[in-house]
């Protein structure tokens, strides 16, 4: 019976991985790799490509999946797989045109990724260690200094769930959604928060 349960909630999530590569068959570092169905719980996944060009998401649900790819220099690509629980899924390997016009820096181009890692890193320390409140002023530390990671908004919302204090999540949720009106977390948490 406890084989049967573990086959089951395992068959229940699918991974899809591939490559990103350029049109010369070069991988591309760095591509933001966007999973969205609307229908699904989470209904977003994100990841990027290492210095090989790979990614994987795990933790997708069976459905057909609209994947967005990204990079700087890059035009981007979209298209669609219907990802399954039960057997591996195809690779889904993209190539990437590169664009004509100029690449304007992006919102973290004169940030420095490690000092920002770290301190992601310690305001995680204090969420697991039982201080969330130690944890949304580092959070808040962290968007006074690069507004452009509003999904720290997500986060900081969670951490005031986890304190029960749903009015203060739900401020936060309502904030993304007016920094990005798409934002389909920022819509199913307040959803989920205004039925309670």
């Amino acid at each position: 019976m406890i084989g049967l349960f573990a086959t089951t909630a395992d068959a229940q999530i699918g991974r899809v991985a591939g490559t990103i590569r350029d049109e010369d068959g070069r991988p591309v570092k760095g591509a933001t790799i966007v999973a969205e169905n609307r229908e699904q719980v989470p209904s977003t996944f994100t990841s990027s490509s290492d210095s090989n060009g790979h990614f994987s998401i795990l933790g997708m649900r069976r459905a057909t999946w609209r994947f967005t790819i990204q990079a700087p220099g890059f035009e981007p690509a979209s298209t669609q797989l219907d990802v399954v629980t039960v057997k591996p899924n195809p690779p889904l390997n993209v190539r990437l045109e590169r664009t004509l016009a100029p690449v304007r820096p992006g919102p973290l181009s004169e940030v420095d990724l490690r000092a920002l890692q770290r301190q992601i890193d310690t305001a995680e320390i204090h969420a697991v260690s039982g201080d969330p409140a130690r944890a949304i002023a580092v959070y808040r530390e962290l968007l006074a200094r690069v507004p452009a990671l509003t999904s720290i908004y997500l986060r900081i919302g969670a951490l005031h769930e986890a304190r029960r204090d749903s009015a203060s999540a739900l401020a936060e949720y309502k904030l993304l959604l007016e920094l990005e009106p798409g934002n389909g977390s920022a819509q199913a948490a307040i959803e989920r928060l205004s039925r309670q």
